[in-house]
C-alpha cells in the first residue's frame, strides 16, 4: 500500500508547485526534503534552510539542482502572480513572532492560525505554517519555530497528479487606503445631512403627532395580522375510509399466502375486521363469506401446518370476543380437517389419573398433567407438585399457576390411552406418556423423572 509520502512526491517535486505547499511538505514530511531541494520552483530562504540539515540527500539534490541551474535559468514565478506570492523572508524572523507566510494581507488580523483554505475545494491543504529561526529543525524532522497556535496536521490525501488549492491571494494595500480616505469623507456628509434635517425637521410636537398616526397604524396591522392567523388554522386531516366488504374478503383470500405463520391472533383479527363489515343480527349476511373462512382455514394449514391453523381455530370457537357468526362457522365445520401427524384412539375423558394416583391429567383445548411426588429438581415457581401444559402450537412447558386439581378423577389403568381431537395420553406402568396428535411431539411423567419428545 502506498505511503502518503508516496502521494505527495509528485507535488514535491511539481515546479508548478507554489511555495507555501513546498515550505509545508518540508516541514511536515522529512523524506520529501530532497524532492523539494530539487524542485526549480523552491524559493532561495528554504534551500538555505534545508542546505542547514547536513542530510546528503538534499546535499545532493541541491549539487544536482545548481548542475542543473548552470545550464538553465531558475524558473520563479513573477512577482505580480498571484498564485505564487513571494514569502517575506520565510525563515528569518525570531521566534515568537508572527509567521510572515499568508500574514502580511492588509486587514487581516495575525491571530497564529493557518489561512482558511478555499471554499471552492474543502480537501485542499492548509496554508504552511511558515516561520521559524534558520536551522531550528528536530532531529526527527519537525518544525521547532513555529509560532504558537500553528496547526502541523497534515492535508488530506491527495493524487499526485492533483494541483494544490490556491491559497488566498494577498490583497493589495489599496483598498486599505481608499477607506482610510473616503471614511471621514462619509461621516462628515452623514453629519451634515443629519444637521440639515434637524434644522428642517420642525418642532418636538410636530414629531409625536407624526409618530402617532404610525403606531395607531402598526397596531392595527397586528391586530389584523392576529385575525388573519387565528383564521387560518389547518384543517384537521381527514379520516381515512374504513375499507369496503370487497377489499375485506380480499384480504382474506389473500391470507393463507400472506400470513407470518407466526401469530394466529393476527390472522384472527383480519377475519373478525370481515365478519364485523359482514355480518349482521349474528349472521352472514352473504352466505359465501362463511364458506370463504372455512376456505382461508384449510389454506393456512397447507401454507402454515397444522398446529397454527388449529390455534386460529380454537380462538374462533372458544373465544368469547368472536363474532357470532365467525364463531358459528368454526363450530359447524369441526375439527376433522385437522390433520394429525399422531393420531390416537383413546376413552374420551377429559380428566383422570394413574393408577398410582400421583399424576393427574385434564384434556381439552390444552392438555395439563401433574406429578404429586417427585424426585426431581422441579422448575422455579413450583411447590405443590410439577404441572405441565401443551397447546396445539407450544411444546410441553410448566405451567404450576394452573396446577390440576385432585378430584377423584378416573383411574386411567396402565395400558389404556384417553384423547380428544388434539391430545393423548397412554398410561404405563412406569410413566404417563402425553404428547400432541398434531405434531407427535409430547411428555414423559413419572416420579423420578419428566422428559420431553
Amino acid at each position: 500500500m502506498a505511503s502518503i509520502d508516496d502521494d505527495l512526491g509528485g507535488i514535491a517535486a511539481d515546479p508548478r508547485t507554489d511555495w507555501d505547499t513546498l515550505h509545508w511538505l518540508a516541514e511536515n514530511h522529512p523524506s520529501l526534503r530532497p524532492a523539494v531541494a530539487e524542485n526549480p520552483a523552491t524559493y532561495p530562504e528554504l534551500l538555505e534552510a534545508l542546505a542547514t540539515l547536513g542530510d546528503p540527500e538534499i546535499d545532493a539534490a541541491l549539487a544536482r539542482r545548481e548542475t542543473t541551474a548552470a545550464s538553465t535559468e531558475p524558473a520563479e514565478p513573477p512577482a505580480s502572480d498571484p498564485a505564487h506570492p513571494a514569502p517575506a523572508a520565510a525563515w528569518a524572523h525570531t521566534p515568537g513572532e508572527a509567521a510572515p507566510i499568508g500574514h502580511d494581507q492588509p486587514g487581516v488580523e495575525d491571530t497564529g492560525e493557518i489561512d482558511a483554505v478555499s471554499a471552492e475545494d474543502s480537501r485542499a491543504a492548509p496554508s504552511v505554517a511558515a516561520g521559524a529561526a534558520e536551522g531550528s529543525w528536530f532531529a526527527n524532522g519537525s518544525f521547532d519555530g513555529a509560532p504558537a497556535g500553528y496547526s502541523t496536521m497534515a492535508p488530506p490525501v491527495r493524487s499526485p497528479a492533483a494541483r494544490p488549492a490556491a491559497y488566498p491571494r494577498r490583497q493589495s494595500k489599496a483598498p486599505r487606503f481608499v477607506l482610510a480616505v473616503l471614511l471621514p469623507v462619509l461621516v462628515l456628509v452623514a453629519l451634515t445631512a443629519l444637521a440639515l434635517s434637524m434644522l428642517d425637521g420642525g418642532s418636538p410636537e410636530d414629531s409625536t403627532a407624526a409618530e402617532a398616526p404610525a403606531q395607531a397604524q402598526s397596531s392595527e396591522e397586528a391586530e389584523g395580522e392576529s385575525e388573519d392567523e387565528s383564521a387560518e388554522e389547518p384543517e384537521p386531516s381527514p379520516t381515512p375510509e374504513p375499507p369496503t366488504p370487497e377489499e375485506l374478503r380480499a384480504e382474506v383470500a389473500a391470507l393463507p399466502g400472506e400470513s407470518s405463520c407466526e401469530s394466529p391472533a393476527e390472522d384472527g383479527e383480519v377475519l373478525a375486521a370481515l365478519a364485523s363489515a359482514t355480518t349482521q343480527d349474528g349472521s352472514w349476511v352473504e352466505p359465501e363469506d362463511g364458506t370463504l373462512v372455512q376456505e382461508t382455514l384449510t389454506g393456512l394449514q397447507e401454507s402454515c401446518g397444522s398446529s397454527h391453523a388449529a390455534a386460529l381455530f380454537l380462538d374462533l370457537r372458544e373465544s368469547e370476543e368472536t363474532a357470532s357468526a365467525l364463531r358459528g362457522t368454526a363450530e359447524d365445520m369441526g375439527s376433522a380437517w385437522i390433520q394429525a401427524a399422531a393420531p390416537a384412539q383413546g376413552l374420551a375423558l377429559t380428566s383422570f389419573v394413574s393408577p398410582d394416583g400421583n399424576v393427574l391429567c385434564e384434556l381439552a383445548d390444552t392438555l395439563r398433567c401433574r406429578v404429586l411426588q417427585h424426585s426431581f429438581a422441579a422448575p422455579d415457581g413450583c411447590t405443590e407438585g410439577v404441572t405441565y401444559s401443551i397447546a396445539v402450537d407450544r411444546a410441553a412447558e410448566p405451567d404450576c399457576e394452573n396446577p390440576v386439581p385432585q378430584q377423584g378423577q378416573q383411574v386411567l389403568g396402565y395400558g389404556q390411552t384417553a384423547s380428544n381431537e388434539f391430545f393423548a395420553c397412554t398410561s404405563f406402568q412406569s410413566q404417563m406418556s402425553c404428547w400432541n396428535q398434531l405434531t407427535g411431539e409430547g411428555i414423559n411423567l413419572s416420579a423420578s423423572r419428566n422428559w420431553t419428545y
